[in-house]
């Protein structure tokens, strides 16, 4: 499925909606003008009110999508830092022992390269979390098969190093999960909708329709919301994280080959 044009197709719905709502709230605006005088003052008050609560959800979700994005590429940077160092210390082992543990590390990071691809398959996504799992506690049971082959020092910075790592990976998964609650998605695109139909009844008092006024609060509206949206879930729509994976698949780069055991 190609999210970014569902995220689209959502996108365009969402804009066609903002435009109805505000002729339907022209065709509400345009009922009640008679009555409209005697409660104008009040009306304005709740008016500004709704508007100020939807500028401020939208701040507050754009900063937080924004924030969540720069924590995941840094933690996606702390990920390939942590599989770099414990590689490097893959020395400390005995020789016999180092190409079969460098062989774990080549295809932990292929399923962790795998995992960053399908980020946005929730189908292949399990499974690929699942091998980099059964990976990781192949890598730990071998880790724990040369505590007695190898100096307690050395041996003690490779499981430091490798624990780094195993934990530097949950973090990344645990971040690519958090999101706000969908409630507040659906409180945003309701207040939306809500604020096109007063812009409808303002409209109303007037003879034309405005339509330059009602496309500019729709397209801008939208765009804000496919942000919001895209900045949240940054490998569903355009907003991406590939030149953060390319990191570490420069560090798969460097692995090289795999090689035969000696």
């Amino acid at each position: 499925m190609n999210h970014s044009l569902l995220l689209g197709g959502i996108a365009a719905a969402f804009f066609v909606a903002l435009i109805i709502s505000v002729q339907i709230g022209r065709y509400m605006g345009r009922r009640r003008r008679a009555d409209k005088e005697a409660g104008q003052a009040a009306a304005g008050a709740i008016e500004a009110a709704v508007f100020a609560l939807l500028g401020l959800l939208i701040a507050f979700t754009f900063s937080g999508a924004a924030q969540r994005l720069g924590d995941r590429r840094n933690l996606i940077v702390q990920e390939v830092n942590a599989i770099g160092t414990a590689w490097l210390r893959i020395g400390l082992l005995e020789d016999p022992d180092q190409v079969n543990m460098r062989n774990l590390f080549r295809g932990y990071v292929d399923s962790r390269l795998d995992y960053y691809h399908h980020m946005a398959n929730l189908a292949d996504r399990g499974a690929i979390a699942s091998r980099s799992a059964a990976l990781q506690n192949d890598i730990w049971k071998a880790t724990l098969t040369k505590r007695k082959t190898v100096e307690a020092e050395f041996i003690t910075s490779f499981v430091q190093a490798v624990n780094d790592m195993f934990d530097a990976s949950t973090t990344v998964t645990v971040a690519q999960n958090a999101h706000p609650p969908p409630a507040i998605y659906a409180l945003l695109g309701a207040l939306a909708l809500l604020c096109a139909c007063i812009i409808g009844l303002n409209l109303s008092a007037g003879d034309g329709r405005a339509w330059f006024h009602q496309l500019l609060y729709a397209g801008v509206m939208t765009a804000t919301l496919y942000i919001i949206v895209d900045l949240e879930f940054p490998r569903v729509g355009y907003i991406r994280l590939d030149q953060i994976d390319s990191l570490l698949e420069s560090q798969r780069v460097s692995m090289g080959a795999a090689e035969s055991p000696r």
